[in-house]
Order: C-alpha cells, then sequence, then structure tokens
C-alpha cells in the first residue's frame, strides 16, 4: 500500500478509503483515478479477508445467470457487473441456470452461492423477464437486471430493466423524423413484455407526431430470422408497400434485409428498415450496417453492482436505464414515389 502511496502521491488513508471503497470520506474523483492508476499499474491486491473483516460482510457478489452467460450478446451484463465490482475490490461468482429452470433449480443455485459466502446476488436475464427465484435467504442482499420475481415478490433492493418503452418511442421517432409516414411493426410474441414496452413506445410517438394509431400495421412473429423474413416478405408484396420497417430485433431485421433482397429492393433506397438491440457481431456487420436500438446491457450490469456495493437504499429500487438509438445506414428519407 505504501508504494502505490508513493506512486500517486497521497497518503496510506487515502489509498485505503479509495481501495476499500469508503464513499462516506470525501476523495476528489482525479485523486481516486490517480490511486486506482496506481494499483492496477503495480498489481496491488487488496487482501479481501482483512476487507470483510472490516467493513462486516462479503466482498463477494453471487450471480445466478437466467441464460445470459450463455447468451450472445446480453453477456455484457455480467461485463459491466464484474468491471463495477473488480473497481470496488469486490469479486464475482456466477451459476448460470437454464433459462426454463424451476424454483427448486434456482434454490440451489442460490444456496450454492450462499454456502461459498457471497454477500449479495444477482438475478439476471438475456430477456426481460419473470424469473423463478426459489426460496431466497432474507440475509442476503438482492438485486434484478432484466427479470424479476415470477411469484409476484418483492424485487429485493433493486429492480433495474432497460427503458424499452423509451427505445421503442426514440426509434419510432427517429424513422418519423425521416420523413416516413407509412410504416410497418414487426414484433415479437404478443404478450412478450418487451415487446409490449417497445409497441407503447411506438404509440407514444405516433401521439406526439399527431398521428393516428392505425396509421401504423402491426404484426406478431417470434424474434427469430425466419420470421422476419415471413412478415416482411408478407407486409411488402402488397400493393400498399411500407417505406419503413421497425423491426422486433435485429434478427428480425436480418429476416427483413433478406426478404428485401429476394423482392429486389434495396435497403435504405427503397426501404428503411431499424432493428432492436444492437446485437453489435450482426447490426454492424450486415450491408448497409443495421440502424437499431442498444440495449444498456453493460450499464445494467455496472448498476447493480454499484448499489450492492454500496449502503442498502431505504426502499427499494426501480430503475429504467435508457436504451439509445443507434444510427448507421439503413435507414434514410423516404423514396419520393411514396408520397
Amino acid at each position: 500500500m505504501n508504494d502505490v502511496a508513493r506512486a500517486a502521491g497521497v497518503s496510506q488513508a487515502t489509498v485505503s478509503f479509495v481501495l476499500n471503497d469508503r464513499r462516506d470520506i470525501p476523495v476528489a474523483p482525479a485523486t481516486r483515478q490517480r490511486v486506482l492508476e496506481a494499483a492496477s499499474t503495480l498489481r496491488y491486491r487488496t487482501d479481501r479477508r482483512a476487507q470483510e473483516l472490516r467493513i462486516g460482510r462479503s466482498t463477494t457478489i453471487g450471480v445466478v445467470s437466467h441464460g445470459v452467460a450463455s447468451h450472445p450478446f446480453a453477456g455484457s451484463i455480467l461485463r459491466g457487473l464484474q468491471r463495477e465490482a473488480l473497481r470496488r475490490s469486490h469479486a464475482v461468482m456466477v451459476i448460470d441456470v437454464d433459462v426454463e429452470a424451476t424454483a427448486a433449480d434456482v434454490t440451489d443455485a442460490v444456496a450454492g452461492l450462499v454456502d461459498r459466502g457471497v454477500g449479495a446476488v444477482v438475478h439476471a436475464s438475456a430477456g426481460t423477464r419473470p424469473v423463478q427465484i426459489g426460496d431466497v435467504d432474507g440475509a442476503v442482499r438482492t438485486a434484478f437486471v432484466a427479470c424479476w420475481p415470477a411469484d409476484g415478490s418483492a424485487p429485493g433492493e433493486a429492480l433495474l430493466l432497460p427503458d424499452d418503452r423509451g427505445g421503442g418511442r426514440a426509434v419510432a421517432a427517429h424513422v418519423l423524423g425521416l420523413g416516413h409516414r407509412s410504416i410497418a411493426f414487426l414484433g415479437g410474441p404478443a404478450r412478450d413484455h418487451a415487446r409490449r414496452e417497445r409497441e407503447r413506445g411506438l404509440d407514444e410517438a405516433l401521439g406526439l407526431a399527431g398521428l393516428p394509431l392505425d396509421s401504423v400495421r402491426r404484426f406478431d412473429g417470434d424474434y427469430g430470422t425466419r420470421s422476419g423474413y415471413r412478415l416482411a416478405a408478407r407486409v411488402l408484396e402488397g400493393d400498399d408497400r411500407p417505406s419503413a420497417l421497425l423491426c422486433g430485433n435485429d434478427q428480425m431485421a436480418l429476416g427483413a434485409y433478406l426478404a428485401a433482397r429476394d423482392l429486389g429492393l434495396r435497403v435504405p433506397h427503397d426501404l428503411s428498415i431499424a432493428g432492436y438491440d444492437d446485437q453489435e457481431a450482426l447490426a454492424n456487420q450486415l450491408v448497409p450496417e443495421l440502424s437499431t436500438v442498444a440495449l444498456p446491457h453493460d450499464a445494467l450490469g455496472a448498476r447493480a453492482a454499484e448499489i450492492l456495493i454500496g449502503d442498502p437504499p431505504p426502499e427499494p429500487v426501480t430503475e429504467f436505464v435508457e436504451c439509445e438509438v443507434v444510427v448507421r445506414e439503413s435507414t434514410s428519407p423516404p423514396p419520393l414515389n411514396t408520397y
């Protein structure tokens, strides 16, 4: 610790305050950053056991991953959580359960984490939905990321969700702002939470633009590429072809690209297409690159760690994290012959 203090030009006490994340003691942001950089350069490691004895609680966060760890893009929830935890000298332990896990399965997972000394548990899901939580030890702090208890119980200290309504409103406003008035919405399953929220956002954008809700044609899909292809082909083959498609996710947008290609339509010259999720391995590899909405997975994970490592909030926290529109090349003003 003395070496870190010397390298950062601060006292050992300041180093201790920063590395133990003592938020009750004010440290200037620039000083905090200097200490963290010095500790990283010198490969300094906090004595975790001594830290736990000092603060009186575990410095390990357990994560019950409801499909997150094995998901191609939702894994950024874990990256954000782990980065913030490490920054605050905490460790992360993950157990992945099947998306169809029973309450008994999740009870076993939570028990396994608690038996290994975690001080808090995060339930995280790859898709916004209710999840089984099992028989949770009330003494363990809990937070829910992109999910909530299926049994209707209170979601612990924090319920953190993507603002899908805001995202749906923003991407609709983007397309409307380009001048599109002939739009089709290719959504996910009708009962899916995220689909419903995104469609509500679309309705809000239409209202703000002074347009009737029935000015947008709506279709139910299943978030798959084939579903996107089937629905896009159906709507694009008609005489009243829309000038823009708002797709339930990037996979459905890929299907819409393929349908447009097979029908001889150019994106975005003849047809604008927007997705949702910002699956970067897909969205920025398409030609043209896909305009979409980014789910804030990284920010959700980081916020969960921040809440659980800090002092318990006086009341349970519910937060909706912004979903930003990522404008790329697949959206442009409508062709002149649509007027």
